[in-house]
This record gives C-alpha cells, structure tokens and sequence, in this order.
C-alpha cells in the first residue's frame, strides 16, 4: 500500500497544474505560489520516497517526468503571456524542452532497451527553473524580488539548458545518431 505513495504525490502534482495557471493567468499571485510551492513539495517528496524506500514503479518513471514537465511549462507559458517573463527566455527553455522530448520519443522508438536515466545538468537545470518560476510568481505577486537574482538565475538557467543539451548529445544523441544515420 505504502508503495502508491510517490505515485499519489505524482498525479497530485500534475492536477495542481491548471489552478496554478488559472491562478496567473487571473492574476492571484499568492494562490499561484502557494500551490507551486505545495507541487514542487510533491515533487521533493515523491522522489524521495521512492528512491529512500525503492518504490520506483515503471508508472512513476513515465509520469514523474509528464507531471514536472506540465507544471514547469504550464508556469512558463502562463508567466510570459501576463508579460512576467520575457519571450527570448521561454523561447530558449521551450527550446530545450522540446529537443528534450524529440530526442526522447527517437530514443524510445530507435534505441533497444531504451531506459529513461536525467543526466545531473538536466536535474540541476530542472532545479534553477523551478526556483526561478517561483521567484517570478512571487515577483508578479508584489513581494520584489532584487532583479540581481532573477538575472543570475536567468544566466545558470542559460548556461544549463545548453550543458544538458551537450549532455543529452554526448550520451544518448550518438546512438539516436547511429540509428538515423
């Protein structure tokens, strides 16, 4: 029974998603952040558990990553349509999401025994945009945060889009290669 819990705290994350982007999209700031903070807690704890207790489940690893996606790009989207992040810096996340999820359905259709396994920039880069997204939200809420901050984490969110990219390239990209080319 107790091995459902990582999984529960998943799909819990994931339909967080939608009053959070309503909540930006209708400017309530302090809803939006306050259930941000209760997804990325989900996120924190689902892992934990599963990884501490071994209560990996091959649901789990399909649906953490959708459920993280989800929210991260439900935020993101929100965020830039109200005007509280500039386009050039969604474009670039969006960017790397994308040839993230590319290479994953390559790799899922050409590579045997495809097993998906986050590099460590990928972990980090999800890190840095899950605190900037949260900066922002509390930003657009009225709490200012230094625009310093913002900017640093604009410029390591920057620097490991590109580093999980070169990743991803290195490791897995060379046996999508192999299989296309």
């Amino acid at each position: 029974m107790l091995k459902i819990i990582p999984n529960i705290l998943t799909i819990f994350r994931f339909f967080l998603v939608y009053p959070i982007v309503l909540f930006i999209l209708d400017n309530n700031f302090l809803w939006a952040i306050l259930l941000y903070i209760l997804a990325a807690i989900t996120d924190f704890f689902d892992g934990l558990i599963a990884r501490k207790f071994n209560f990996v489940s091959e649901f789990g690893k399909i649906a953490d990553p959708i459920s993280d996606k989800t929210l991260i790009l439900g935020a993101l989207i929100s965020l830039s349509l109200i005007g509280e992040i500039d386009l050039l810096m969604a474009f670039i996340i969006l960017g790397r999401d994308v040839f993230v999820i590319v290479g994953f359905i390559l790799a899922s259709l050409l590579v045997k025994d495809y097993e998906v396994k986050p590099h460590f920039s990928g972990k980090v880069n999800a890190l840095f945009l899950m605190t900037y997204l949260g900066l922002i939200i509390i930003n657009a809420s009225g709490f200012n945060i230094f625009s310093e901050v913002i900017f640093i984490l604009e410029l390591l969110l920057i620097i490991t889009v590109f580093l999980s990219i070169y990743h991803y390239l290195i490791y897995l990209g060379k046996e999508v290669f192999k299989q296309i080319f």
